[in-house]
């Protein structure tokens, strides 16, 4: 290997190593903290309101942690720092027993993790360069360490307690830190300050529109999640059955991911957002009339393969437009909708559910997803306008031909 290639390499695998390790904390966590906090005898309307606190703590955070990243272009802390913000949350909530100390632990936690999420992506943007369209593989090989991990851990809990999660979660995190404090840093000269150029991004061409779409899709998909894992375990299913349903749904996200070059390359950005979309809406609507456990999990790879689509395809589409050296900045700002989209759907999802138990939940989840599907459908419409497709047809004659080419 020539020292050229090699210098390209060394970089991107720190990247990978980065998100191993980061979504290896994912897995251990995501599927059993909903979990976790019914053990500790908390209602379901907590729980959704514990979500939903979190998630606007994200939406604060995670736009600054972005533009703190790009003001200080040159520094490796960042990264590092917003993490370890986020292990001293964890440790908060692993010993937190009643509720003022668990609502600490989950809003320092948000508080880290909003900015690891939005930073590292912008950091493999940056490393992968004019070759960005490859986000999606690099991100493929954090989903396989989700699965490894997710059905670990649910191992783990059934031989000990729900807490163990915790064992794993807090070294996966510190090895994040540690790891991303090696990345390599490649500034670029900013075009625009960052209050400009965010203003910037959100007026660029179907961004509008495209963000409300957006958060439509997450909110739905945020207030299904919530209450994921309760519905398997209400349904009679182990915490090995609830990591099942979570590795499943992630190892269909890897080749998504991994292939999402040759997909956008065939198809465009575009038909694959609005058909994630759809997917999720598919997939709430089986959710609302499964009975058994094992069903949540056979329906698992639908999640997948929409999350594989549509989170690949909307950090794509926001890079693309992104002003020069405002990378994370911009992927902030598409996390701080999501995080938007969290604290609607989390405190939503769990009045729902109280008034109408989780099944109704998810029957609401999959009518908020199919207007989404349309929304989304409207802002790539706008963006084929815009580059001289034929105007003239309804969003609902667009979304058909989005779904069946």
């Amino acid at each position: 290997m020539s020292r050229a290639r090699a210098g390209s390499v060394a970089p991107l695998l720190r990247v990978s190593v980065a998100y191993v390790a980061f979504f290896g904390a994912v897995g251990a966590s995501w599927p059993y903290l909903p979990v976790y906090y019914r053990g500790l005898g908390l209602s379901l309307g907590t729980i959704g309101a514990l979500a939903a606190a979190s998630a606007a703590v994200q939406l604060l955070a995670a736009p600054a942690w972005g533009a703190l990243a790009d003001r200080f272009s040159r520094t490796r802390l960042t990264l590092p720092a917003a993490t370890l913000v986020g292990v001293a949350g964890a440790l908060l909530l692993a010993n937190a027993r009643d509720l003022p100390a668990i609502a600490a632990g989950v809003l320092v936690l948000a508080a880290g993790l909003a900015g690891v999420g939005p930073v590292l992506d912008a950091r493999a943007i940056e490393t992968l360069g004019a070759d960005r369209i490859r986000y999606g593989q690099v991100r493929a090989i954090g989903s396989v360490a989700f699965v490894a991990v997710a059905w670990s851990v649910g191992l783990l809990i059934d031989r000990l307690e729900v807490g163990s999660l915790f064992l794993v979660y807090l070294p996966a995190l510190l090895l994040t830190a540690a790891v991303s404090a090696t990345l390599v840093r490649r500034p670029t000269t900013r075009a625009v300050g960052v209050a400009r150029g965010t203003l910037g991004l959100i007026r660029s061409p179907g961004m509008r529109l495209f963000m409300v779409g957006t958060f439509l899709v997450w909110t739905a998909l945020v207030a299904a999640n919530a209450f994921y894992s309760i519905r398997v375990t209400a349904l009679g299913g182990a915490a090995q059955t609830v990591g099942l349903a979570w590795a499943v749904g992630a190892a269909v996200e890897v080749p998504v991911m991994w292939f999402y070059p040759r997909i956008a390359a065939r198809y465009g950005t575009g038909r694959p957002l609005v058909v994630g979309a759809v997917l999720f809406a598919v997939r709430a609507a089986v959710a609302a009339a499964a009975t058994d456990p094992f069903l949540l999990v056979a329906i698992a790879p639908i999640e997948g393969m929409a999350f594989g689509l549509f989170y690949v395809g909307g950090v794509t589409f926001v890079a693309e437009r992104a002003p020069s050296g405002l990378n994370a900045t911009a992927q902030g700002v598409l996390t701080a909708v999501a995080g938007l989209a969290a604290i609607v759907g989390s405190a939503g999802g769990g009045v729902v559910a109280g008034v109408l138990e989780i099944e109704g939940l998810f029957a609401v989840s999959a009518a908020v997803g199919t207007l989404a599907a349309v929304v989304i459908a409207l802002a790539v419409r706008g963006a084929a306008l815009r580059t001289g497709a034929a105007p003239g047809r309804t969003p609902i004659e667009f979304l058909r031909e989005e779904i069946h080419p």
